[in-house]
């Protein structure tokens, strides 16, 4: 009877142990730590901000325990945080070393300078196509022997997909450069940077780069007075007619201003091309008559070829100062390269999911739209955001990973935050704001030299405006000092 009941004991204790190892909790190896550092607590009691609205996960790099988590598996917009995601997905399915190209081609004779027919433009997707680079192309082909175009101007950027919408749709601000939809043959983001400099008792305004089919009116008064800020006290206004765009400068100057400058996207990427090409070439010297259209080419040997920077030098402009368009052209070109088809957001979001499989993170809670942040509908849990980071240090590519991450007090979106507070330096941070949305993730180095990382994902009315921004700096204060 002794033996028996010894037997059941030992059988029912058997089934205990066997049912608690199938629990989440312990499959995941975590256990729930959501003790809110004070000074946090405090922001949240004073602003009414409910903890149910917040992801906290912070944990040391080789501890299966975290220091803090709270509501780590509930699915959160992560707005720009989500660019760890793509830059890191790009290095490991495309490696650090890809690189994009720009094919020229001359769709005719080229004789004693003269070209009989059209100067085509292949894309190939390149996110950092800027006016410095392009205007190197056109001097190439100067210097290779070609001045007229008895022809067109050709854009082939059937690599991609086109985006459906109006870059309007995200906030009703169209020509913000942060707006700018993807393309193939993306020149310069798209953008004009337009001068404003006080000069013999008048504003005088110039567009960089220059554009053939566009024209400034200036209708600015040069006053006096204080300055109240940068662009306050212009007004803009872009009027289209024809094959030529104008953009209308009006109201009151302060000469104390001094000279400022504007960035805006105000023309379609073709009659972008087109209107800098053109200035450009006449600048140079050469002709051309036709205009410009679209063509899809197959040709093996092309005129000049324009190879883009590597990743991983790209990595860096879409981490450190969050470059949205960038992040989108990556993100395409991750779904053309690993599934082998036209780059679009459908094979991206296939192509990063499946690769989240295959390196042993499902995230089934993830949605992504682009891969840029700049979304409504994107989500991702803290758990498996910190599961990424964690399958970044372990990456071969670890270091150009790190390298393109912002340096807290250094530089980037994080270069004027926590001056003062922490060791510049001391924590590698993506930030992410939109409406209503307030994150960050990374990596952080305590004042005892241990290393965490840390995510906040923050989804709360209001939350991207001051309260957002202290909660993450009096989180960020508080794990330095462990």
């Amino acid at each position: 009877m002794t033996f028996n009941c010894f037997f059941y004991k030992f059988i029912l204790f058997q089934i205990l142990i066997f049912a608690i190892l199938l629990t989440p909790d312990h499959v995941n190896a975590d256990h729930s730590t959501d003790h809110i550092p004070a000074a946090v607590e405090r922001i949240l009691k004073k602003y009414k901000i409910p903890k149910n609205s917040l992801s906290f996960y912070i944990r040391e790099y080789n501890s299966s325990t975290p220091l803090l988590s709270l509501n780590l598996d509930t699915p959160r917009n992560p707005a720009s945080a989500i660019k760890l995601l793509t830059s890191y997905a790009g290095l490991e399915i495309l490696g650090p070393n890809y690189t994009w190209e720009t094919h020229i081609h001359l769709d005719g004779k080229l004789s004693n300078g003269t070209l009989n027919g059209d100067l085509i433009i292949e894309g190939g997707g390149d996110p950092f196509l800027t006016r410095e680079t392009f205007w190197h192309l056109l001097f190439t082909l100067r210097n290779r022997g070609l001045k007229d175009i008895n022809g067109d101007l050709l854009i082939d950027d059937e690599l991609f997909e086109d985006e459906n919408g109006s870059p309007a749709d995200f906030d009703n601000k169209p020509y913000r450069v942060y707006n700018t939809f993807p393309d193939a043959a993306l020149l310069n983001f798209r953008a004009h940077q337009f001068h404003f400099i006080p000069l013999d008792n008048k504003v005088h305004v110039y567009a960089d780069p220059p554009a053939a089919n566009l024209q400034i009116r200036n209708k600015l008064k040069l006053v006096s007075g204080r300055c109240r800020g940068k662009h306050r006290q212009i007004k803009f206004s872009v009027f289209g007619q024809g094959s030529m765009t104008t953009i209308g400068f009006s109201g009151d100057y302060p000469k104390r201003c001094g000279n400022q400058d504007l960035i805006r996207t105000v023309l379609s990427n073709d009659d972008y091309i087109y209107g800098v090409f053109k200035a450009l070439w006449q600048e140079m010297g050469g002709t051309i008559s036709g205009k410009i259209g679209k063509t899809s080419i197959d040709a093996k040997n092309p005129f000049y070829i324009v190879p883009s920077k590597p990743l991983s030098e790209i990595i860096i402009y879409i981490n450190k100062f969050s470059n949205n368009v960038m992040a989108r052209q990556l993100f395409l070109t991750i779904g053309k390269e690993k599934l082998d088809t036209t780059g679009s957001k459908v094979s991206a979001r296939k192509a990063i999911k499946d690769w989240l499989k295959e390196t042993g993170i499902p995230a089934p809670e993830l949605m992504l739209e682009n891969g840029s942040g700049l979304s409504r509908t994107s989500q991702i849990s803290a758990r498996s955001l910190v599961k990424i980071l964690e399958a970044a240090l372990k990456s071969p590519y670890q270091p150009e990973f790190f390298a393109s991450l912002p340096l807290i007090g250094i530089d980037g979106t994080v270069k004027k935050r926590l001056k003062g507070k922490i060791p510049p330096g001391s924590a590698r941070i993506k930030t992410g704001i939109i409406d209503d949305v307030r994150t960050m993730a990374g990596y952080v180095k305590s004042k005892n030299n241990r290393d965490y990382i840390i995510v906040s994902l923050q989804n709360f009315k209001g939350i991207q405006n001051t309260t957002g921004t202290l909660i993450q700096d009096e989180l960020l204060k508080w794990l330095y000092n462990q």
